[in-house]
């Protein structure tokens, strides 16, 4: 199958990583431990701005396209992080000096120095990796099946299907175990991804997400009715824009209960997504006739005909 991991693939991206590791490590040793500290520093801001342009451009991105973004996010979190990064790399470039521009134990302290925190850079950055191609692989799993709720070829998504192919590659066998385990993100982070997905593709299954438990509990909120009956959430959903919804006074006041807000902390979100996707088994139909037959009346407890004494011809002695 198209969507099936390939051990080749596998293979190519484990020789990528090792020589991206092998050069982070002389180039950190080119550089010096100061200017190699100063690198984890850039790396470390860019990745708190990266992520936090990419997760706010893919929420505004959903409000206004019915189409799941697929790059956008990426596109805006890296160049904010790529920014930032330039940034204070060109100052310890020019407030620090290399590994060449010293001479004798200092240069090899220095060097090092540098190697080490290019042997932690590259590690970081092989460990977001993972993190990218499996947050990548489950936006392509959500565009296809957008693509089968809207009845389009799945074919067609070739982008997409390239970016699951390459996450089912990195995932497979013993070694995608443990590198699933060194995500920072849990399994079911991407997995949710795409059961939201199928929920808003699915009449019944939202029906069933709001018949969960937990979820009739956050609905019974009055703060939550209150929200629920305002023709503002109506008007915002239709308009595909629930930004200014931000402003509104039941959204504030749901905002402020400290109840409400640890339920939505420990909402069962992967449960109440599994329950409303689980196929529903139609109980079966039992025409009237078949129940008012004589042949039904005769059913005893254990289902077996009652019995019942036939008539016997009697026997006169002569």
């Amino acid at each position: 199958m198209l969507l099936d991991g390939d051990p080749q693939w596998q293979r190519y991206l484990f020789y990528a990583a090792t020589a991206f590791l092998i050069w982070e490590i002389w180039r950190g040793w080119r550089l010096g431990a100061v200017r190699g500290l100063l690198r984890l520093a850039a790396l470390f801001c860019a990745w708190i701005a990266g992520t936090t342009t990419a997760g706010a451009t893919g929420t505004v991105v959903a409000f206004f396209s019915k189409v799941p973004p697929l790059f956008a996010p990426a596109i805006a979190g890296l160049i904010v992080a790529v920014g930032i990064y330039v940034v204070i790399s060109l100052l310890s470039g020019l407030l620090f000096k290399t590994t060449l521009d010293h001479s004798g134990v200092v240069r090899w302290g220095f060097g090092l120095g540098g190697a080490a925190c290019g042997a932690i850079y590259g590690l970081l950055l092989l460990w977001g990796g993972i993190t990218m191609i499996r947050g990548l692989g489950a936006l392509g799993e959500l565009r296809v099946v957008q693509a089968r709720n809207e009845g389009r070829p799945v074919f067609t998504e070739r982008s997409a299907l390239f970016l699951i192919k390459l996450k089912e590659s990195l995932e497979l066998g013993t070694t995608g175990k443990t590198l699933r385990k060194a995500d920072p993100l849990p399994t079911s982070f991407y997995d949710n991804i795409v059961k939201i997905s199928m929920l808003a593709g699915s009449q019944q299954a939202l029906e069933r997400f709001c018949q969960y438990p937990e979820t009739l509990k956050i609905i019974a909120n009055p703060h939550i009715m209150a929200l629920l009956q305002d023709p503002e959430l109506e008007k915002a959903a239709n308009s595909r824009n629930i930004l200014p919804l931000i402003h509104n006074k039941h959204v504030q006041a749901a905002m402020n209960d400290p109840q409400l807000v640890a339920e939505f902390q420990k909402f069962p979100l992967t449960e109440a997504l599994d329950y409303a996707l689980e196929p529903v088994v139609p109980p079966r139909h039992v025409p009237p006739s078949s129940r008012n037959s004589p042949r039904a009346a005769a059913q005893g407890k254990n289902g077996s005909p009652k019995s019942q004494a036939s008539p016997q011809p009697s026997v006169s002695n002569p």
